[in-house]
């Protein structure tokens, strides 16, 4: 073809494509931007409406919002969201879906982002938490789309519930046959709020209510596997329902409760339809209805019946309410009973329960159940069982305070067996929890020691012929017979440990003159125990003055037998070595020779040992 010729096609195919095609071919979307500046700058009002009413009314609407700045406060207010034509939020949604769709491509690829293998002995599995995660994402930018695209049609997908049942095939089918998805697929917040309102979308459409959309939900439930929604989630959405639908959902489930299908669901307390009918039904149900239900489920969850016992107490019902009080507390003991079943007299329901000392928050339910037994056995004229309850609220709150709990134990008036009872329970709780183990003493033989210190120290207090004196003499007398070879001393070692501790704490606070002994020996920075507090005031009151110069003159005697040999080792890791030469060299220079002395005869050729004790300083 002859050249003008073909420049005259060239032109000709060029002139057929539109210009705002090829400027988006030709220019960046900053360039775009500028240009678009530019023209809206010299175009008058006439030229751009004119220019706008040659296209789409929903495109001209989105433009007009773009350009019209807002001429008020509330406008602006108003205004804060970015317009958006449905064609663009058209093209938005579509390439949601496409990442969505590829991460669910991903997770069935068998060599695939979600095939995890973090050591090379170990066997790979499918990683189902980065899985969710990445759907999560995807699923929060398409919330806020999710009412315009279903009312505009945007895409033909059946939604997310059929998408994720989909996607259960083709993870399973695409993995290796020896792998599962171990934890199953337990989608978040977003995800779930995306699939409930896209069936409550499609549920409306059809003319339907909110109790078919809650069927519809669980029919998905039963055909999926693997996947499984966010509690939370599906409790807010039906929650945030208007009422009438809220109400046609509980007479749908009450209508509804002993089929099949819901049965189990309303009758399980952690299942969220159960908590979601419970919640329904003390809005719109009678109270003594939503009190009889929840009366019910006290064996699963024992908290269900403080509103009932509260109730009961109002109407001056106190025989009932100890019947239900008694129904709680088995449902809340259950697993933690031994052979004697609990009662206010012979045991504190703190320490049954393990204590909350972790959370002072914690146990604000156990004492409102105790409280509300106190009031039931004193309006029937149960004083001692009323005051035994009234120790048990105390232990709540003080149980690691020894002076008040001793105030309690001496000024609130029970009976002898009871005081007797509930105080010796509490002391061998403290016994118990101040006790100091190492994690050998869980694999050897170790001697064990019964009868120690803080007996001693908690028996002076409370026993009136015994008190200072007494203590005295028997932690001194124990210090002077205490071994000094660790195979006979056995578990007295962590009792010298524990009361160097306090001591230096007490004599220090915790800034030992001793540095080395105390960080390496010692271990400071070990766990504490609730009562550490009490235990050194009372330690401070009735120990000799001169103990902790007793404690050290035994360290400094026999440290040199605690250190550990060399040839015990592991690995030819010999920093502890190092680390507890450098305590003896601390606190008794003349052992530490000596026993220097011997390791350069017996361990010469341990090159490895003598490196870690360089890297000390020591030689």
């Amino acid at each position: 073809m002859p050249k003008k010729s073909q420049s005259k096609t060239q032109g000709q195919v060029t002139s057929q494509i539109p210009v705002g095609s090829r400027i988006l071919e030709a220019l960046t979307e900053a360039e775009i931007a500028q240009l678009f500046d530019e023209l809206f700058n010299v175009l008058s009002r006439e030229q751009r409406e004119s220019a706008f009413d040659q296209l789409p009314g929903d495109t001209q609407e989105t433009l007009n919002q773009i350009i019209a700045p807002p001429q008020t406060v509330d406008q602006k207010n108003i205004s804060k969201a970015q317009p958006a034509s449905l064609a663009k939020l058209a093209q938005s949604w579509s390439e949601l879906w496409g990442e969505w769709n590829q991460i669910i491509w991903q997770a069935s690829q068998e060599e695939g982002k979600y095939i995890v293998q973090e050591v090379s002995w170990e066997e790979p599995y499918f990683d189902d938490c980065t899985f969710v995660e990445d759907l999560e994402a995807v699923a929060q930018k398409m919330k806020p789309l999710v009412k315009i695209a279903f009312e505009n049609g945007f895409s033909n997908d059946d939604g997310f519930a059929a998408s994720l049942l989909s996607a259960e095939s083709e993870i399973s089918n695409g993995i290796p046959d020896w792998m599962e998805i171990a934890n199953g697929i337990h989608v978040e917040g977003a995800t779930t709020s995306c699939l409930l309102e896209w069936e409550w979308l499609l549920v409306q459409s059809q003319r339907q209510d909110g109790f078919k959309l809650a069927q519809k939900i669980r029919e998905w439930e039963e055909k999926f596997t693997d996947t499984s929604l966010d509690d939370d989630a599906v409790i807010d959405f039906f929650s945030n329902l208007p009422d009438v639908q809220k109400k046609l959902v509980l007479d749908g489930m009450t209508a509804n409760r002993e089929s099949k299908g819901w049965k189990y669901d309303l009758e399980n307390t952690y299942s969220y339809w159960h908590i979601l009918y419970m919640e329904l039904m003390q809005q719109f149900a009678t109270p003594e209805v939503y009190l009889s239900n929840l009366r019910a489920t006290i064996s699963q969850q024992w908290q269900n019946g403080l509103p009932v016992i509260e109730d009961l107490l109002t109407k001056q019902e106190y025989r009932e309410s100890l019947i239900v009080i008694q129904e709680t507390l088995d449902a809340l003991l259950k697993n933690k009973q031994d052979k004697n079943p609990w009662t206010p007299e012979n045991s504190l329901l703190f320490v049954t329960l393990g204590g909350f000392s972790y959370d002072p928050g914690n146990g604000e339910k156990q004492k409102t159940l105790l409280r509300y037994y106190q009031q039931a056995v004193r309006e029937l004229g149960e004083i001692e069982r009323a005051n035994a309850l009234e120790i048990q609220q105390i232990a709540f709150e003080c149980c690691y305070d020894w002076s008040r709990m001793f105030k309690a134990f001496a000024e609130i008036p029970v009976s002898k067996n009871t005081q007797q009872a509930l105080f010796t329970y509490w002391r061998e709780s403290i016994i118990k929890r101040g006790t100091p183990y190492r994690y050998s003493d869980f694999y050897t033989n170790t001697k064990a020691v019964d009868t120690w210190w803080l007996h001693w120290l908690l028996d002076s207090i409370t026993t009136e012929e015994k008190g200072h004196t007494w203590f005295r003499q028997q932690i001194i007398e124990w210090l002077e017979n205490l071994p000094g070879d660790p195979a006979q001393l056995g578990r007295e070692y962590n009792v010298i440990h524990l009361l160097t501790r306090d001591l230096t704490q007490i004599k220090y606070q915790g800034k030992s003159p001793l540095p080395k002994f105390y960080e390496v020996v010692i271990q400071s920075n070990q766990l504490s125990t609730p009562d550490d507090i009490s235990r050194r005031m009372y330690l401070q009151e009735y120990a000799p003055p001169d103990l902790w110069e007793r404690v050290m003159a035994y360290w400094k005697a026999n440290l040199h037998n605690f250190v550990p040999l060399p040839e015990a080792s592991q690995n030819s890791d010999y920093t502890k070595n190092a680390q507890w030469m450098s305590a003896l060299k601390e606190l008794a220079p003349e052992n530490y020779q000596s026993l220097l002395s011997q390791w350069k005869v017996q361990h010469k050729r341990r090159s490895n040992l003598w490196k870690a004790m360089k890297n000390l300083g020591l030689t």
